[in-house]
């Protein structure tokens, strides 16, 4: 790895602009458990080359895994929106960002964009889940997921809707979800089965 960085750091030194040797840089740097080596190698490459969404995806997940401050996740989240407005893994980590610091109405709007962009994409799903979950917004939840559902369909958003009409004790929806769910993943059908038997 150290070999790798040294290698990196000559091709910057030969030139300024190389922007995949600063990413590779921060990679190797978060790989090897010196985060703040990677924050300092991209904040650099933001100085040379503004602008460049990956800087602020790469410092956001940085912040967001490593260093758990949220705050800062969501502000290079959001300067990446600015140059990248298509891209559900920041919608998806601006979801989880706000529900780590409880702001859960924000994160479902953001869960909602990326599923906008990507009906199928799982963790978006994930978020979603938890944040209606956390609100006790059973009923909106349901509609949300009837929506996804209708453009393509996913185990988890049949998962969730499941586990709503079991909040709401309603037995006989639960199980009509329970029997699309058995169709597409019996394994996430029997976790399901489990909460109706429990009504």
């Amino acid at each position: 790895f150290y070999e790798a960085i040294a290698a990196y750091k000559k091709a910057i030194s030969l030139n300024k602009k190389y922007d995949s040797a600063y990413l590779r840089t921060g990679a190797i740097y978060t790989k090897i458990n010196k985060a703040d080596s990677a924050i300092i190698i991209l904040k650099n490459a933001l100085k040379l080359i503004p602008g460049f969404s990956f800087w602020y995806i790469a410092l956001g997940n940085i912040y967001r895994d490593i260093k758990n401050n949220p705050d800062e996740a969501i502000v290079n989240h959001k300067s990446a929106l600015k140059t990248d407005s298509t891209n559900k893994v920041i919608f998806y980590s601006l979801a989880w960002c706000n529900n780590a610091k409880k702001y859960f109405r924000e994160a479902i709007k953001y869960g909602i964009k990326a599923l906008e962009i990507d009906n199928d994409y799982k963790p978006a799903y994930n978020e979603l889940g938890h944040a209606y979950h956390q609100l006790n917004a059973n009923e909106e939840c349901i509609a949300q997921f009837k929506k996804n559902l209708a453009v393509s369909v996913n185990d988890l958003p049949l998962l969730y809707t499941g586990y709503c009409y079991t909040e709401l004790k309603q037995k006989d929806e639960a199980l009509k979800i329970y029997e699309e769910l058995k169709k597409i993943n019996a394994r996430m059908a029997e976790g399901l089965k489990r909460k109706i038997d429990g009504l």
